[in-house]
């Protein structure tokens, strides 16, 4: 029956590359309506103690400590959102480059076959490269596209198995220090959405995602093939 094939074509390699670049373009862009909270939080405390509809009889004393415990409240609030800004890009940076593989393979594999699939799993379109000649895992940037899908994971579904295996590339991301005191922050906190003190993820850690992602197409092989029985048999199991 001949071979399958899959072919790196250059503009498509360069086009995957520039989708995942812009995903942090666009972090970039947005990350500053994030820059003042504790200004915008002191501001939001100090208008609701002027704007207080009081009397004679209130206690100013009151009001004012009402006032800066709402503050806090909207400093919380803001670093919450402030947090999950930068751990939602970096899940929908991994999303893009697993959806990416899966649209290329299915393309690939369109050419030579009658292609009934329209999704894949991850995990099939790793078979279906190893098939190929090509085993993810033992690329070069494989270990921190491996990092990020922990994180991913992580992101998503909170302390769980990509949460204890992410621990143990990255316990930085778990570690706070406080009072000479170190703990477990996911531990503490629980889910990581709901608290923006949860993962200790940084900007320069969407940086090198992206370099391990957009690096990662630049190590395929310009054509890579496959028996298609072998192809037919091995994904048919």
């Amino acid at each position: 029956m001949g071979e399958t094939q899959l072919y790196f074509w250059k503009p498509t390699i360069k086009r995957h590359q520039e989708e995942l670049t812009i995903v942090l373009d666009y972090y970039n862009k947005t990350k500053d309506y994030f820059s003042n909270i504790e200004e915008e939080s002191k501001e939001y405390g100090n208008k609701l103690f002027r704007e207080y509809p009081g009397g004679e009889d209130t206690d100013i004393d009151s009001i004012a400590e009402w006032a800066q415990e709402e503050s806090v409240e909207m400093y919380l609030s803001l670093l919450t959102m402030k947090s999950n800004h930068l751990l939602m890009t970096i899940s929908l940076l991994y999303h893009t480059w697993e959806q990416q593989l899966i649209r290329f393979t299915i393309n690939e594999l369109s050419h030579d076959l009658t292609f009934i699939k329209k999704v894949l799993e991850f995990k099939e379109v790793q078979t279906i490269f190893k098939l190929h000649g090509i085993n993810i895992p033992d690329t070069i940037s494989w270990t921190k596209i491996r990092e990020l899908k922990f994180l991913t994971n992580t992101i998503k579904h909170g302390d769980g198995d990509s949460a204890d295996k992410l621990r143990k590339i990255r316990p930085d991301f778990f570690r706070s220090d406080l009072s000479g005191d170190s703990f477990d922050t996911l531990e503490l906190h629980g889910a990581v959405l709901l608290n923006g003190q949860t993962l200790r993820v940084t900007e320069k850690d969407i940086e090198d995602y992206v370099v391990a992602v957009t690096s990662f197409w630049d190590e395929m092989p310009e054509r890579a093939y496959c028996d298609v029985n072998t192809l037919l048999r091995e994904t048919e199991k």
